[in-house]
C-alpha cells in the first residue's frame, strides 16, 4: 500500500506525488485546472442556495422577483381543478341489498297482519258486551290503534279501509300490493336518488290497472309504494376510494417559466400561482442540495479538463505560456460570474449572448479562432448551468453566436471598419439565432429580448476591441489590431527609417512584399511577417550611412575600417534593432524577428576581405558571424529568406524566369547548408511553397518594369556595376 505523503522533489523540475513523477509544468497546469474549477464552482454555486422569500396568498408583493433560471413547475390550482373534475366524473358507488325484496314483502305482510289484528280485537270486544246487536267499533279508535302498530306512514284513507275491510278482501288486497311492490323491486332502486320516487310512481300507475274500485286501487298503491325500499345502498367508502383514485391518476399541470421572466411584480396580489413558482425556484424554503453541488463541481471540472486537453493538443504554443493559459481561465471565470450577475435582469438571455460573444471575440483576436470556438462551447455550457431547466435555447444560441462572432472577427484582420461591420453581423446573428431557437423549442420571445440581443451583439465587438488593447501586452501576444497599427508608415520609427535611412526603408518594403504572400501560402501569420519585415532593419538607424543602400554615391566608411571592425559595425544592427524595439515597446514577436533575421550567418564581404588582407591563418570565422540566435519561428525564418533574396535580387536587371528561380534556389540552399533554418519549424513543403511564392512575386516585380529607349544607357550602367552590387549584398 502506498503511503499518503506530500509531493517530494526528485530533481530539477521533477516532483513525486502519489507514486507518480510529475514535472513542475504539469503540477502548475494541474493547480490551475483545480483553481479554475473551484472558482467557476463558487461563481455558479450561488444559485444552489437561493434567497428565502416569505409571502402568503392574498398579500401584496413588496418587490419584483425575476426567475434566476428556466424551470417547469406544478400549477397547483389548475391541477386541483382537473382532479376535482376527475372526482366528479366518478358516479356514486352502491352495494346490493339482497334482502330488500323480502323486507318489502314483510312490511306489506305486517301492515295487513296489523289491520287484521286490530279488526279482530275490536270485533271481539264488541261481542263480549253481550248485547243482541253489538255496536260497531269506533272507526277512529281502530285507525289510531292501527297507526300505532305499523311502521309505514300510510294515508288516513288507507288506514280506514284497512280496518273496515273484510278479512277475505284484505287477503286479496295484500296479494295485489305485494305483487306490485316486488315487481318494482326487480328494477334498480338506488339509495338517496330519484329512483325510489320513480318506483313509487310506477306502483301507483300499476295499481290503477287493477280490477278494484278506485278506493282500493289507491289503498293498494299507498301500501305498496310506501313499503318500497332501495335495493342498492350508497357505499360511501368505495365511492370515496374510487374518486380519490381518479384524482390521483390525473397528471399534474406543468407550466414553464423562463430565465429572466417576472415571477411576481411589486404591488401585485399574491395568488397560488405565485406561490407555486416561488417554491419551484426554491425561494420559499431554500436548502443546499449537496448531490447537485457535487455534480456541478464535477461537470465544471470536466469542462475545464476537456478545454485544457484541447489547448494542449492543438495549441501547444498557448499551452506552454502561463500567461495565456491564465487569461483563458480568467475569462472563463469572468463569464460565469457575469452570467450569474445578469440573472437579475429580464433580458438575461440577451445579456448572456453579449457577454459570450465579447469574450469569444477577445479570445479569437488574442489567441486564435480555434481556441475561441472551443471557448464558445465551454461558456455556452456554463450559461446553461446558470439557467438550469429546459432552456436549451440559451445554450445553443450562446454557443452558435459566440462561435460565429469569433470566426467573423478573426476574418476581419482587426481592421476597425471591418470590425464595425462584424459587430453588425453579430448583432443580427444574435437576434436570428435567438428567434430560430425559440421557435424550435416552442418558447416565447419578448420584443425587448430580441432588441437586447441585437444591441448586445453590437456592443460586444467594441468591448472585445477594448479588452484586446488592454490585454495583449499583459499576456505577451500580438494581435492583428496592434500589427496594423505598427505597420502604418506614419509610426515614428518607420517615419525615421524613411527619412534617415530611405534605402533601408525601401528595402524593408520589398522584403515585406516578398514575405507576406509566402506567409499566406504556408499558413504563417502574414500580418506579423509584414510588420516584422518593415521593422527588421531599424537597427540601421544608429549608423545608416554604414549600409550601402543608404550611401547614394557618397564615400563608403567601410573603406577606412579594418574588416573585423567593419563586420562588427554591420552585424551590430541586429542587436541595435532589438534594443530599439524594446525601447519603443514593440511586441516580443516582432523584436524576436529583428534579433533573429540574420541568425548566425556569415558577414561574407568583410570576412573574405579579411582573408585577402590577413590570411586564413589569422582570421577566425566565428568573429564574422552574427551572434544569433537562429530563427525560432516560421515568421522569423521567412523574413531571413526574404531579406536575403531581396538583397540578391537587386543585382538582377530584366532577369528571365529561370534566372529568378536560380537566384531563389541558391539563397534557400545556402541558408539550409549553413544550418540557419535548423531551429525553425519550417518543413520542406513550406520551403517549396516559399520558393514558388518568391519566384512569382519577383517575376511580377521585374516584369512590371518596362524599358523605354531613354533608359537603355541607364540599364547599361547598372549592368556594368553588378559586381559592386553583389559585394553590397554580402555586406547587407
Amino acid at each position: 500500500m502506498r503511503s499518503s505523503r506530500p509531493a517530494t522533489k526528485r530533481g530539477a523540475g521533477q516532483y513525486r506525488l502519489l507514486g507518480l513523477t510529475l514535472s513542475s509544468f504539469t503540477l502548475t497546469r494541474a493547480a490551475m485546472a483545480v483553481g479554475t474549477s473551484l472558482l467557476l464552482f463558487v461563481a455558479l454555486s450561488v444559485r444552489l442556495l437561493p434567497e428565502k422569500i416569505s409571502v402568503e396568498p392574498g398579500s401584496v408583493a413588496t418587490r419584483t422577483i425575476i426567475a434566476s433560471r428556466s424551470i417547469s413547475y406544478t400549477d397547483t390550482q389548475a391541477t386541483e381543478e382537473r382532479r376535482q373534475r376527475a372526482r366528479e366524473s366518478v358516479p356514486d358507488q352502491y352495494a346490493a341489498v339482497p334482502e330488500a325484496g323480502d323486507l318489502v314483502a314483510q312490511t306489506i305482510s305486517d301492515i295487513f297482519a296489523a289491520a287484521t289484528e286490530v279488526r279482530t280485537e275490536f270485533l271481539a270486544a264488541a261481542t263480549d258486551e253481550g248485547t243482541e246487536a253489538p255496536p260497531r267499533p269506533d272507526l277512529d279508535e281502530m285507525v289510531g290503534a292501527l297507526r300505532g302498530r305499523v311502521e309505514v306512514a300510510l294515508e288516513e284513507q288507507t288506514l280506514q279501509l284497512l280496518v273496515a275491510t273484510s278479512f277475505n278482501t284484505l287477503e286479496r288486497l295484500q296479494t295485489d300490493a305485494t305483487t306490485l311492490a316486488l315487481q318494482q323491486m326487480q328494477a334498480t332502486i338506488r339509495d338517496n336518488t330519484q329512483d325510489l320516487t320513480d318506483a313509487r310512481e310506477k306502483v301507483r300507475e300499476g295499481a290503477s290497472n287493477l280490477s278494484l274500485t278506485p278506493q282500493y286501487q289507491a289503498m293498494v298503491a299507498d301500501i305498496a309504494a310506501k313499503s318500497l325500499r332501495p335495493n342498492l345502498r350508497y357505499d360511501e367508502q368505495r365511492t370515496s376510494a374510487q374518486r380519490n383514485a381518479a384524482a390521483a391518476a390525473v397528471e399534474p399541470v406543468r407550466q414553464q417559466i423562463q430565465s429572466g421572466d417576472i415571477v411576481m411584480a411589486a404591488g401585485e396580489t399574491i395568488n397560488q400561482r405565485h406561490i407555486d413558482m416561488l417554491k419551484a425556484l426554491g425561494l420559499m424554503a431554500p436548502t443546499v442540495d449537496y448531490t447537485q453541488a457535487l455534480s456541478l463541481l464535477l461537470l465544471l471540472s470536466m469542462i475545464v479538463i476537456s478545454f485544457g486537453a484541447y489547448v494542449a493538443t492543438f495549441a501547444a504554443e498557448v499551452w506552454r505560456d502561463h500567461r495565456q493559459v491564465a487569461l483563458i481561465a480568467a475569462l472563463m471565470v469572468i463569464a460565469a460570474a457575469s452570467f450569474r450577475i445578469a440573472l437579475q435582469w429580464s433580458v438575461y438571455g440577451a445579456i448572456t449572448l453579449g457577454i459570450a460573444t465579447a469574450l469569444a471575440m477577445t479570445i479569437s483576436l488574442l489567441l486564435g479562432t480555434r481556441i475561441a470556438i472551443v471557448f464558445s462551447a465551454a461558456v455556452g455550457l456554463m450559461a446553461g448551468l446558470v439557467a438550469t431547466g429546459s432552456d436549451a435555447r440559451l445554450v445553443i444560441a450562446t454557443i452558435l453566436c459566440s462561435a460565429f462572432a469569433a470566426y467573423i472577427v478573426s476574418s476581419t484582420g482587426g481592421r476597425s471598419l471591418t470590425v464595425a461591420r462584424a459587430a453588425g453581423l453579430v448583432g443580427v446573428a444574435n437576434a436570428l439565432l435567438f428567434l430560430i431557437t425559440s421557435e424550435v423549442f416552442g418558447l416565447s420571445l419578448a420584443l425587448n429580448q430580441l432588441v437586447a440581443s441585437v444591441l448586445a451583439g453590437l456592443i460586444s465587438a467594441s468591448v472585445a476591441v477594448v479588452a484586446v488593447m488592454a490585454l495583449e501586452r499583459v499576456v505577451g501576444v500580438v494581435t492583428d489590431l496592434r500589427l496594423l497599427e505598427l505597420a502604418n508608415p506614419n509610426e515614428p520609427v518607420l517615419h525615421r527609417l524613411l527619412t534617415e535611412a530611405p534605402g533601408s526603408y525601401q528595402s524593408s518594403v520589398m522584403v515585406a512584399n516578398l514575405a507576406e504572400p509566402a506567409a499566406e501560402e504556408i499558413g504563417a501569420n502574414p500580418l506579423l511577417v509584414r510588420t516584422a519585415a518593415m521593422y527588421h532593419d531599424i537597427g540601421k538607424l544608429k549608423r545608416p550611412y554604414f549600409f550601402i543602400e543608404n550611401q547614394f554615391g557618397d564615400e563608403n566608411p567601410h573603406e577606412k575600417l579594418k574588416p573585423h571592425l567593419s563586420a562588427l559595425t554591420l552585424m551590430a544592427h541586429a542587436r541595435d534593432g532589438d534594443e530599439l524595439a524594446r525601447e519603443i515597446g514593440l511586441p516580443r514577436q516582432v523584436a524576436d524577428v529583428i534579433r533573429q533575421h540574420h541568425g548566425t550567418s556569415l558577414a561574407s564581404y568583410p570576412y573574405h576581405l579579411a582573408l585577402q588582407q590577413e590570411g586564413e591563418a589569422n582570421v577566425n570565422e566565428a568573429d564574422y558571424r552574427y551572434p544569433g540566435p537562429k530563427p525560432q519561428t516560421r515568421e522569423a525564418a521567412l523574413v531571413m529568406l526574404a531579406d536575403s533574396v531581396e538583397a540578391a535580387a537587386r543585382t538582377l536587371v530584366g532577369p528571365s524566369h529561370d534566372q529568378i528561380e536560380e537566384l531563389v534556389d541558391r539563397i534557400i540552399r545556402s541558408k539550409m547548408s549553413d544550418g540557419q533554418l535548423d531551429e525553425s519549424p519550417l518543413t520542406f513543403d513550406d520551403l517549396r511553397e516559399i520558393r514558388e511564392s518568391f519566384v512569382n512575386t519577383l517575376h511580377g516585380m521585374f516584369h512590371q518594369r518596362l524599358k523605354y529607349p531613354e533608359q537603355e544607357e541607364e540599364v547599361q550602367e547598372l549592368e556594368s556595376s553588378i559586381q559592386q552590387i553583389e559585394r553590397s549584398a554580402q555586406v547587407h
